[in-house]
């Protein structure tokens, strides 16, 4: 059992000392943010979102045209294989940096590993048979890569100190958010070269695989970048390993246990805003190619620019987050004016009766490659209604660009600051595990729905998860709160050698 000391049972430093009272109260005020590196691990979670996403709107036209077996099912296994990937890693990474303390090797070896993944991904067209399941392969290889998030996530929790976590959280997520949503506006910019492309000896290049390519090269660059310029300083956490003076004042310092239920509610944010992003840029291809009659490459193409519009606007307002008196107002609030502006976006692009329909059919001998429209086995495009062009690009730009980083910075932040100053290697990887098996399982689900009975019970069973996230927080609000190192005088809190109180 300890005792927390209170202020009269602390003996005064002597005018030799280095130790005040203040620090021993709060070591990790006494310290300050190494944003050098901070910066380069932003930059490093940036390429990650990249990775993930470059190929969301350019993969249902590359993966039917690859292989003719391929339909809306096994886009959502092959969409699905990154975050298996992802699932299998995040923890392995996580628990790396925790054992380790090191941020660098992890990082380094997922990019390696993300670089052959991608470079699979782009020789995929010099398969002759069975390319879908080299996709797929090449998918979840660069799964087991990009799994490297957790160690950079980790390092901005515990390298930041408590007055710059928030900032370092949210550039964090602005640096992922917009790699992201970054990602299919890379694939955009390759649609001139059309699906023929041209030989570079005995490399095809074109619309589809030239972005695998250049993901592979930035991989290995990454990884050098990390190695050459990336020095850690954890200073977000109380470490009693260290000899110095430090280890004298965090001797003063016992961090409590922390909150597990308030701790899982910041995960289940995560998964359900994961899964909703994930879900809204996978099927915004084919969705736009239905509702609208985009071809393949216009709707590449003009969705790309759509994201691209609503990166710009979620990277604004995380850095508002990051930067501005927003980010000063109640992290629950914050979060629960995300959830709000997500349900304004399922609601408008609901396919109400009052909208004009139904949706057209490809005409008889056409293909997607040609014209849009509904295949003949969508039998549901005959009772589905359309959403206007335009909300539908004022939702994605705005209500789903504003939603995602009110409700994901806030979370992460919270998360950090729910598990306290100590090392987070561990469950900073199981946060990340969140948010990668979430759209794994919602991939397949969403894509069986969407083939068989439309976009409208994708927007309920998406809309469902909003609802639990409400009732989460209205019935836990009280305890979503950063872990207290000292409890109010006269009660006691748990550690992991027993009980200490607050005299």
């Amino acid at each position: 059992m300890g005792v927390y000391p209170s202020d009269s049972q602390i003996s005064l430093p002597s005018k030799d000392s280095e130790i005040s009272l203040d620090s021993i109260r709060s070591p990790l005020h006494e310290r300050s943010t190494e944003w050098r590196a901070m910066w380069i691990s932003i930059g490093m979670q940036f390429v990650v979102g990249v990775q993930i996403s470059v190929y969301y709107m350019s993969m249902w036209p590359y993966l039917s045209g690859l292989d003719k077996t391929a339909d809306m099912d096994f886009l959502g296994w092959v969409v699905a294989a990154c975050n298996i990937g992802c699932t299998i890693s995040n923890p392995l990474y996580g628990l790396w940096n925790q054992k380790t303390m090191s941020c660098k090797w992890p990082t380094i070896t997922g990019f390696l590993i993300a670089a052959i993944g991608q470079l699979m991904y782009g020789a995929i067209s010099e398969v002759q048979q069975h390319g879908k399941w080299y996709m797929l392969v090449a998918r979840v290889v660069t799964g087991l890569g990009v799994g490297n998030l957790a160690a950079l996530r980790a390092y901005g929790a515990t390298a930041s100190t408590p007055k710059d976590r928030l900032k370092a959280i949210s550039y964090g997520t602005a640096g992922y958010v917009f790699g992201i949503s970054f990602g299919p506006a890379i694939s955009a910019f390759f649609t001139p070269l059309g699906e023929q492309g041209y030989n570079l000896g005995i490399v095809k290049i074109d619309m589809y695989t030239a972005s695998a390519y250049l993901m592979a090269l930035i991989c290995v660059l990454a990884a050098v970048l990390m190695l050459i310029f990336f020095h850690e300083d954890y200073a977000g956490i109380i470490d009693k390993s260290k000899d110095s003076d430090e280890k004298d004042m965090a001797s003063y310092v016992v961090v409590p246990k922390f909150d597990l239920v308030p701790a899982l509610i910041c995960i289940y944010l995560y998964m359900i805003v994961s899964m909703i992003a994930t879900n809204i840029e996978v099927m915004s291809t084919p969705l736009t190619t239905v509702l609208y009659d985009w071809k393949d490459s216009q709707a590449i193409l003009y969705n790309g620019i759509i994201e691209s519009v609503t990166c710009i606007v979620s990277v604004l307002i995380n850095f508002g987050i990051g930067k501005s008196r927003i980010g000063k107002i109640d992290k629950r609030l914050q979060i629960l004016f995300g959830l709000a502006v997500f349900v304004a976006f399922h609601l408008v692009n609901y396919p109400w009766w009052f909208y004009s329909g139904p949706l057209n059919f490809l005409p008889p001998g056409s293909n997607t490659t040609v014209v849009g429209g509904c295949l003949d086995t969508y039998t549901w495009c005959s009772s589905t209604t359309r959403v206007p062009m335009a909300l539908y690009i004022f939702a994605f730009v705005f209500f789903f660009g504003i939603a995602f980083p009110f409700v994901e910075s806030p979370a992460a932040a919270l998360y950090s600051e729910i598990l306290g100053p100590r090392k987070q290697g561990t469950m900073q990887g199981l946060f990340s595990f969140g948010g990668s098996v979430t759209p794994f399982v919602a991939s397949i689900i969403i894509t069986f729905l969407f083939q068989h009975t439309g976009y409208k019970y994708v927007i309920i069973l998406q809309s469902s998860t909003i609802f639990i996230a409400f009732v989460l927080m209205a019935v836990f609000y009280n305890r979503l709160v950063p872990l207290k190192l000292k409890p109010n005088n006269g009660e006691s809190a748990a550690y992991k050698n027993g009980i200490f109180y607050s005299m």
